[in-house]
C-alpha cells in the first residue's frame, strides 16, 4: 500500500451545499462549545461514501474512470439527529431511524469493489451516513449529555453529485479539497419537506 509525501490520501463523499454547512455548524456551536470540542471547519463538512487511502497520483486517473462509469439518481439525505460516537470522540449529524436511500447504500458498494477492481485498496464498509460537526471530545464532557439528540429542525441535504476529496494535515487538524465531481442521474429528490433546511 502507498505511503509517504508523494501520495494524495482520498475519498468519495457527498456534500450539503455551502450556505447549509455553515448554518448547520453555527447551529451546533452551543453543543461544540459545551462539549470543549474541535469544531469542523463548514468547508470539511460532508458524508463519506467509501474511503480510499492513500493513492500515487498516477492512480487517480483509475478512481476518476470508476466514479464516471457510476449512473445513480439524484436523491436526498435529512439529518435530523445528533450522535456522539464514542470511539472517534466525535459529534455527528445522522438520519437517525430515517430510511437511507438504497441507491445511496449501492452507489457506495460500487466505488468500492471499483476501486478494488482497479487494483486499489478501498477501506469498504456499510455506507453510514453522517456530517462530522466535532472532534476530541473528552469522554468526561459527552457523558454529561443524552445521546441522540434532536436536531430541529432537520437538515435536508439534496444529492445531486459527488465528489472525490483529498486530505491532508493542516497546522490545525485535516484540510479537505474537492479533486474531482460527477453528477447524479435526473433529480428525483422530494420538494415536499417544507420545513427542512
Amino acid at each position: 500500500m502507498p505511503s509517504g509525501a508523494d501520495t494524495l490520501r482520498l475519498f468519495f463523499a457527498l456534500q450539503p451545499e455551502a450556505g447549509q454547512a455553515a448554518a448547520l455548524v453555527g447551529r451546533v456551536a452551543p453543543w461544540v462549545a459545551r462539549l470543549e470540542a474541535q469544531p469542523q471547519p463548514a468547508e470539511n463538512v460532508h458524508a463519506t461514501l467509501c474511503f480510499i487511502g492513500a493513492v500515487v497520483p498516477a492512480d487517480l486517473e483509475k478512481l476518476q474512470c470508476v466514479a464516471a462509469a457510476q449512473h445513480a439518481p439524484a436523491t436526498a439525505l435529512c439529518f435530523d439527529t445528533l450522535e456522539y460516537w464514542e470511539k472517534p470522540r466525535v459529534l455527528c449529524a445522522t438520519p437517525g431511524e430515517r430510511a437511507i436511500p438504497s441507491s445511496l447504500r449501492e452507489l457506495a458498494e460500487a466505488l468500492g469493489q471499483g476501486a478494488q477492481a482497479a487494483g486499489l485498496h478501498p477501506d469498504i464498509k456499510p455506507f453510514r451516513p453522517h456530517l462530522t460537526l466535532a472532534r476530541k471530545i473528552p469522554a468526561a464532557r459527552a457523558e454529561q449529555c443524552e445521546w441522540p439528540q434532536s436536531l430541529a429542525p432537520p437538515l435536508l441535504m439534496r444529492c445531486k453529485h459527488f465528489v472525490l476529496m483529498a486530505s491532508r494535515r493542516g497546522e490545525s487538524g485535516s484540510i479537505y479539497s474537492v479533486v474531482d465531481s460527477w453528477p447524479l442521474d435526473a433529480d428525483d429528490t422530494d420538494s415536499s419537506s417544507a420545513n427542512i433546511q
